[in-house]
């Protein structure tokens, strides 16, 4: 039996958002999973997985970034990138003020999750708060292997100065995600899905790209990182860089060799589920 609960907080400008948990019978007091999701998804994407991370007595509470999902704001765009990452640092506090994160949290991301979880971290002055317990990260978004046409970027960067809340196709296609078709059947017929991505984010992703790998060193906490394979839309290389330079005294690479970019709805997720229970298992014991 899983209790699913959602709600609504304000970010950073005021502006509304939405979230979900989902809650064993019998959680006990453990850490809750707080996931960020990825580009042009939302927080329902993560359904299956909570409900999979339930059956081991975790609870998940998921949130949709601004213009994703059931939250405010136009589809893929933002007038700063920095504005996902205030927002996930009001999430927090929020999760905090209700009591929902009482028994510590650990810190989820995927893909574009994955680098706001690590920019929120990595940019803090002194210790955050709430301080997780530690950071699970899917096909982190730290480079980018899904080509962009030269003549998109130079226009992003006309674009931001001339027309910034203009937006343009993201170039992410479905089949590049999982190899499963019932995923593939349900992403194609999801209405909060979007395809649309903003100059502001383009630049602020790969700005914020190349400071967290910069700043690799610093970061401290419990690591866990789950990858694709087969990932056609983030670089592995890159990740591969950043968790050899983590300062992390706990830390795993697990590399899931059939999977496309969306591990959790892929053809391996039965064991990258196993492997995250087994992880947060660790470090909470």
């Amino acid at each position: 039996m899983i209790a699913r609960r959602e709600g609504h907080f304000a970010g950073q400008s005021g502006i509304d958002l939405f979230y979900q948990s989902w809650t064993p019978q019998e959680s006990g007091p453990r850490p809750t999973l707080v996931v960020t999701h990825g580009f042009a998804e939302h927080s329902e994407c993560y359904r299956f997985t909570a409900e999979a991370l339930a059956g081991f007595g975790w609870t998940t509470c998921a949130w949709d970034l601004q213009g994703h999902g059931r939250s405010e704001g136009k589809r893929g765009y933002v007038q700063n990138f920095r504005d996902y990452v205030e927002d996930f640092a009001c999430f927090l506090a929020f999760l905090k003020a209700q009591g929902i994160i009482e028994h510590g949290c650990v810190l989820v991301g995927h893909s574009m999750g994955g680098l706001i979880t690590l920019s929120h971290l990595l940019r803090q002055r002194g210790e955050p708060n709430p301080k997780p317990v530690a950071v699970a990260l899917s096909s982190p978004q730290l480079g980018l292997s899904l080509p962009i046409p030269p003549v998109k970027d130079f226009a992003a960067k006309i674009l931001n100065r001339v027309l910034p809340t203009v937006t343009l196709y993201n170039e992410l296609k479905y089949t590049d995600l999982t190899h499963d078709p019932e995923f593939l059947k349900g992403y194609a017929a999801d209405p909060l899905r979007h395809d649309k991505i903003s100059p502001a984010v383009y630049l602020g992703m790969v700005d914020d790209m190349a400071y967290v790998r910069d700043h690799a060193p610093s970061f401290q906490y419990p690591l866990l990182i789950q990858a694709a394979g087969q990932d056609r839309i983030v670089s592995l290389p890159d990740t591969e860089r950043f968790f050899a330079r983590a300062a992390s005294r706990q830390k795993q690479l697990l590399i899931y060799k059939e999977s496309y970019h969306e591990i959790f709805n892929d053809i391996e997720r039965e064991k990258v589920f196993s492997d995250l229970n087994k992880f947060l298992v660790q470090v909470t014991s």
